[in-house]
């Protein structure tokens, strides 16, 4: 009875907090579930506008603001349709290399 009675104060204590980093973009967007499981943190997501990608080759990818060329084999497919590149922005120049890639399929 005491740890039933101390496992409900604990979630109690718990509902009222607010959502975690994981759980809303720094707009206050909630983060996709798939996105969550899928990837790492919301300082490494990178949602992208399709102007943003550029397919420079059958085997490569170039994304505006990222450095290096993503080869073609690494784009998963996105579940929402949309661009998304996850990848640590350390400052100076200095970026980390892909976690992730999203691309919506048939494009």
């Amino acid at each position: 009875m005491r740890l039933a009675l101390l496992s409900l104060a604990l979630v109690g204590g718990l509902a009222g907090r607010p959502a975690s980093a994981h759980d809303v973009w720094a707009n206050g967007d909630v983060v996709p579930g798939w996105v969550k499981s899928a990837c790492c943190g919301p300082d490494d997501a990178h949602h992208l506008r399709p102007d943003q990608v550029h397919r420079v080759s059958d085997d490569y990818y170039t994304v505006d603001g990222y450095r290096y060329r993503i080869p073609a084999r690494e784009a998963l497919p996105s579940q929402d349709g949309d661009y998304w590149i996850f990848y640590r922005d350390e400052g100076a120049g200095v970026q980390s290399t892909v976690y992730c890639f999203f691309v919506p399929m048939g494009f």
